[in-house]
Formats: structure tokens, sequence, C-alpha cells
């Protein structure tokens, strides 16, 4: 399943699809929040965060530059997500204590931060306005990612048939 990642930002582009995997980023007090408790990652070059099937351990916040994500479709080809500043990336593994489902690069020059599992699940235990925050965003992604699936094989199944 796509053995050569990680794979240059260029690469990276020619099989990203639009629009982002979710154009609803986490609210103002949600950033609030999670900026009390994170861990930094800043990118001198690109970083990968996790990889496909990889326990979901932590909650990535997207804080500058930006992030590909790639689904695999088969042994050589995947779809490729972006998320931006203000995304989360890794919250449905995280939240659902399951393996990612993505594989998640941060490019160079991006800034993330990073939160344990542990430490997610008690900050939006303690507030319940981000656990609707959290409901909010995982439901914007899991549209996108199906529109971009249909999207994908749309087009696939266009070029066979010309």
């Amino acid at each position: 399943m796509l053995a050569c990642l990680p794979f240059s930002k260029d690469e990276f582009d020619s099989m990203a699809v639009e629009p982002l995997l979710s154009e609803s980023t986490a609210s103002p007090a949600f950033l609030e929040a999670f900026n009390r408790k994170p861990v930094p990652i800043s990118c001198k070059e690109n970083e990968v965060l996790f990889r496909i099937g990889e326990p979901g351990t932590s909650v990535y916040l997207v804080r500058s530059g930006e992030v590909g994500l790639v689904l695999p479709v088969s042994d050589l080809n995947g779809i490729g997500f972006r998320a931006k500043a203000g995304s989360l990336v890794g919250l449905p593994a995280a939240f659902s204590n399951e393996g990612y489902s993505m594989t998640a690069i941060a490019w160079q020059g991006s800034e993330v931060f990073v939160m344990s599992r542990e430490r997610f699940c008690d900050l939006i235990a303690s507030d319940h306005s981000l656990s609707l925050d959290v409901l909010k965003i995982l439901a914007a992604e899991t549209r996108a990612a199906r529109i971009a699936i249909v999207e994908a094989s749309a087009k696939r199944r266009d070029s066979k048939c010309l």
C-alpha cells in the first residue's frame, strides 16, 4: 500500500482533492482550550505524524502550514486530503480509540501541536461545548471524505471510458 510513503509535496499535490478534508475548523473556544496543553512540533522538513493502521494515540492541531493526509485506494494510488491551519488531524482514530485510517505528513515549515488521546478526552469531557465542537468537525470530515471519494471514483470511471 503506497510503499513509497513519504513522498514529495509535488507528488502529494498531484493526488490531492478539493475541498479540504474539512472546511470546518475548531472554534476559537476549542483552540484556546487545546492550546493550554499541547506539545509543539516545528517541521524543519517533511515529517510523518502517523501512518495508516497505527494506534490512534494522539490528536494534532495544524497551527500553520499544511498537513497532507493520504488514503490508499490501491498499492500504487491514493487520495490526498489537505488539512490547513485550525484543522484537527487524527481526530477520528484518537476519539474512537482505533487505528489511524490515513497517513499524515506535516509539510516542511508547518507548525503542529500534538496532544495525547488521554489528555484530549479529558479536555472534551471537561466542557460539553468542546464535545459538540468535536462532533461538528467529525461530521464535516465525514461529509468531505465521502464527497472526495465519490468524485475520485467518478474520475477513475470516466478515464477508463476514454
